[in-house]
């Protein structure tokens, strides 16, 4: 039942927001959390090896040569129209998860999708091809990246020092990239996507062990990019990163779990 329940939630019923909103009630006032813990993550996982194969499929160097070029288009149009619809399908579920305090899987999968960001790396610094053919995609991914990191700043989601530097690790460069086409974009993009996602990423590096705080630190000077007076949160990350490693001992650097 509860398969068929996320599978009419996420799937082309004729009033999707008011079918999602029942949904989510059932979900949360189910009364066994580990069941629909499972049920989430096997939805979260078939969504995700999706978005995997399309993206995939983008950036094959193979798909590029074996399709003549009028072909390509409509079919890479139909696969990216298909990544943003379900990347749309992992936000709401990746929602639902956080809210039931079961994210924890989703955060672990989600911070090993190196090749899925390098994917999308391929296609956001293709201005022309994402700007016609998924619009939508940079905002859909920026948010995810943020609804599970987030919950792992605030506590509602525990998990791993490894797994938290692989989060930053894998997502931080396409937020790199997110920002810098959000510079021409209506403001609101900026302020509560990438911005949000900047500071939390800080935050969660702040956690790490010097040295591996460090290493994240430099690929976060792009933050800087705008005045001194609006990055406050790169000057406090480093602020705390100096503080840190003035008392941390020599040798090699450890962290907590």
């Amino acid at each position: 039942m509860l398969h068929g329940l996320i599978h009419s939630a996420i799937h082309g019923h004729p009033v999707p927001a008011a079918t999602k909103a029942f949904v989510a009630m059932l979900l949360k006032d189910y009364p066994s959390r580990d069941c629909v813990h499972k049920v989430l993550d096997e939805a979260f996982l078939s969504r995700l090896e999706t978005v995997k194969e399309l993206m995939g499929k983008y950036a094959s160097p193979d798909f590029r040569i074996a399709v003549d070029s009028d072909e390509r288009e409509a079919i890479q149009k139909l696969n990216l129209h298909s990544a943003v619809l379900n990347v749309k399908h992992l936000l709401w579920l990746i929602e639902r998860m956080v809210d039931m305090r079961v994210a924890d899987n989703a955060v672990k999968l989600w911070s090993e999708q190196v090749a899925l960001a390098a994917d999308l790396q391929k296609l956001l610094t293709d201005a022309d091809m994402w700007r016609n053919m998924a619009p939508g995609l940079p905002m859909l991914v920026t948010r995810c990246t943020l609804r599970l990191a987030n919950s792992v700043v605030i506590g509602e989601t525990l998990v791993s020092r490894q797994v938290r530097m692989n989060l930053v690790r894998s997502w931080l460069p396409v937020l790199n990239i997110c920002r810098d086409i959000a510079q021409p974009m209506h403001s609101g993009y900026k302020s509560t996507n990438c911005q949000e996602l900047e500071e939390t990423f800080l935050q969660i590096i702040s956690t790490l062990p010097v040295q591996d705080a460090q290493e994240l630190l430099r690929q976060c000077l792009g933050f800087s990019t705008r005045s001194m007076d609006d990055c406050p949160h790169l000057v406090a990350a480093f602020k705390t990163w100096f503080r840190r490693a003035a008392r941390a001992p020599q040798g090699p650097q450890g962290g907590d779990d």
